[in-house]
């Protein structure tokens, strides 16, 4: 049983699990589309619905989500995942929004028909918490990255210095 939210992006079910609908966009179209270079509709994108998970750090996708969006692989990285440390294969950056917001991250590849999971780093620059009595997600306030990222000018200068890399973005004047 689902307890439907007045807001139609996310939901809670019984077991108190929250899920979102997110859209993942190609990093590389989505700057593409914002310089006039592309449409919108020729973004690759992938419409989900995933997990919240706050004890995430990094957003996931299964590998076949990964092949739609034709995300570039960056190999596998050493983490502490809920099965204990190993290594987790990374794709490179995605634009992922939910309802009127986005957030950039670089996606752990799952494997397929895996539930995708929203992180908190997603979550903290798009500025929602989780309300821990209701499980319902909050709009507070967005990280300072997101209003930066939500220029043109910066978000396009942020996803070409951020494209593949775990860098701190450098934004120049």
């Amino acid at each position: 049983m689902y307890i439907q939210s007045t807001k139609s992006f996310y939901q809670v079910n019984a077991l108190g699990h929250t899920y979102v609908k997110a859209t993942f966009y190609n990093a590389v179209d989505y700057v593409q589309y914002l310089e006039g270079k592309r449409k919108l509709e020729e973004v690759k994108r992938a419409e989900v619905k995933a997990l919240v998970d706050t004890g995430a750090t990094f957003p996931t996708l299964p590998k076949e989500t990964i092949t739609q969006l034709a995300l570039p692989t960056l190999g596998e990285h050493p983490a502490e995942t809920a099965e204990g440390t190993g290594k987790v294969e990374l794709a490179a950056n995605a634009i992922i929004k939910i309802d009127d917001r986005i957030a950039q991250s670089p996606i752990i590849i799952r494997p397929k028909d895996t539930t995708p999971l929203i992180g908190v780093v997603a979550l903290e620059q798009m500025g929602y918490k989780v309300d821990p009595t209701t499980g319902k997600l909050i709009k507070g306030l967005p990280l300072m990255f997101y209003f930066l990222f939500s220029s043109t000018k910066a978000c396009m200068t942020v996803s070409k210095s951020m494209i593949g890399t775990f860098a701190s973005p450098r934004i120049k004047g």
